[in-house]
């Protein structure tokens, strides 16, 4: 059966880098929940002081994309039949694997707490023999050997079609891979595993939800979904 895979590139997920753990902000975070501070998520909105000297900072220390993200492919009429597969590739090269039943909490900090034991874990729920979450790969090499190639957007890419971008990789089965970083370009190493570098013939920059949003219905429409 022919289905589209979603790839969130380099989300910043991660946890809070050790060599800030001492930061007042960190601290005072860490407090509020009663957790210990390599135990959070990096969070742009609570450590940005924090996060002053961190390498790339440009790049990191926002969950809220991945999660507004999350939540609209985890919703899309694509995923409750059964025809998506999505991945989330986070900084440390991890590569996690959503379950289609896997429905992910509105409430902005449950879901970084959830993120933040499936980085210590590696699945969801940490104890579960069928988790809803869990690491499929330890990089994202791994993951595009697996899948065959990448198909990545680009905003110095090949110019195309949406169409035609998300027939090829529902036909080819190779996945669309989507920028998770709100700033900054994806890494040499993204790119050079990339097998295709499309960007979408638009004249402005897209958030990375608007785009999973338009690679969405344009694949219900080649699947033939309609409400």
């Amino acid at each position: 059966m022919k289905k589209l895979r979603i790839v969130l590139v380099e989300s910043p997920l991660e946890l809070v880098p050790r060599e800030i753990w001492s930061h007042p902000q960190v601290r005072r975070y860490a407090k509020r929940f009663e957790i210990e501070p390599g135990e959070t998520l990096l969070d742009k909105t609570y450590h940005y002081y924090a996060m002053a000297g961190l390498e790339e900072k440009w790049k990191r220390g926002r969950p809220d994309i991945v999660h507004f993200s999350l939540l609209l492919l985890q919703d899309s009429l694509l995923n409750q039949r059964g025809l998506l597969e999505t991945y989330v590739h986070v900084r440390d090269g991890r590569v996690y694997y959503v379950r289609p039943e896997t429905r992910l909490p509105k409430h902005y900090d449950r879901f970084k707490g959830l993120m933040a034991q499936l980085l210590i874990h590696d699945k969801l729920p940490p104890g579960s023999e069928e988790p809803l979450i869990e690491k499929t790969a330890d990089n994202l090499e791994e993951l595009t050997r697996r899948l065959g190639g990448l198909i990545l957007l680009w905003e110095r890419g090949e110019p195309k079609p949406l169409s035609h971008i998300v027939e090829e990789a529902i036909q080819e089965e190779l996945p669309i891979g989507v920028g998770m970083f709100p700033r900054g370009d994806f890494s040499k190493k993204a790119l050079r595993l990339a097998t295709r570098r499309y960007r979408l013939r638009v004249n402005m920059s897209l958030k990375a939800w608007s785009v999973l949003h338009y690679v969405l219905c344009e694949a219900e429409k080649q699947l033939g979904i309609r409400l």
